[in-house]
């Protein structure tokens, strides 16, 4: 699985009688993250203050990152951080969806309206193995700035944070204090790894980000990501709207619910 299969993995939340996805009209833009994300930690690409940059165009093991990577690479000029995420199409979260039904991680029906829209509903989620998810991240809350969480985990948290998914994550009355926890972690720069080695780059700019590594992605996600849902919660850009909640099974205006027959369990 990639940081964003898992993100879209924490983002469903079963219930007894339905299965909903968590803050559905942000969460599309912190898949495109992952995806930089994974990229960056893969020494694929590295994002300098005014472009991403393809440094190294050989294929990863995951095809949807190969299709960004090859998008990244033909795009001229390079595109920038900000323009990037919010040029995020509104079908990325159904896409992701397919990808956990491919895995077996969730079961999906999908039916027409009348008027031709086709609607998902979410019946299943594999509870255990989205556990498992969960239980990596409630460890790096734990473990602190001065624990050693892998990498991965470590950027899957801030991207949680920034999506706002801790309530996901850390449910509940007795989540108040591991999403505190959260918050105040990534409030102090503290969920972005370390840099290793830098290779020479041929501009100023690249080598800054090759030097900041996988820590400077990660923060410039971050704040990439927060004034972007900025924008839409203040009805900037229209972005708030472009992800077509009606795809939804139970998706009126605004609705992020899922109703389902059988979120009672796993498989």
């Amino acid at each position: 699985m990639t940081t964003a299969d898992e993100l879209l993995l924490i983002a469903l939340v079963p219930y007894r009688r339905r299965v909903r996805i968590r803050d559905a009209d942000r969460l599309r833009f912190a898949l495109r993250a992952a995806e930089l994300a994974d990229l960056g930690r893969a020494g694929r690409i590295v994002v300098g203050r005014r472009r991403i940059e393809v440094t190294d165009p050989r294929p990863v093991d995951d095809r949807r990152l190969n299709n960004v990577l090859r998008g990244l690479a033909a795009a001229h000029p390079p595109p920038g951080l900000g323009e990037w995420l919010r040029r995020t199409p509104g079908s990325l979260t159904v896409e992701y969806l397919s990808r956990l039904e491919d895995r077996k991680t969730v079961r999906v029906r999908r039916w027409r309206e009348a008027g031709g829209r086709t609607r998902h509903d979410i019946v299943l989620v594999d509870r255990s193995r989205r556990r498992e998810v969960l239980d990596r991240l409630a460890a790096v809350v734990r473990s602190g700035p001065d624990g050693s969480p892998g990498e991965r985990d470590l950027t899957l948290a801030a991207l949680v944070q920034a999506a706002g998914l801790a309530s996901a994550v850390h449910p509940g009355v007795r989540g108040t204090l591991g999403r505190r926890r959260l918050a105040a972690l990534a409030a102090g720069g503290h969920l972005a790894p370390g840099a290793g080695g830098a290779g020479p780059a041929a501009d100023e700019e690249l080598a800054a980000a090759l030097v900041a590594g996988s820590d400077g992605l990660t923060r410039q996600l971050q704040g990439e990501l927060g004034d972007l849902y900025a924008d839409f919660t203040t009805g900037g850009h229209g972005l708030g709207h472009s992800a077509d909640p009606g795809s939804w099974s139970d998706g009126g205006a605004g609705s992020t619910g899922h109703h389902g027959g059988g979120g009672h369990g796993g498989w």
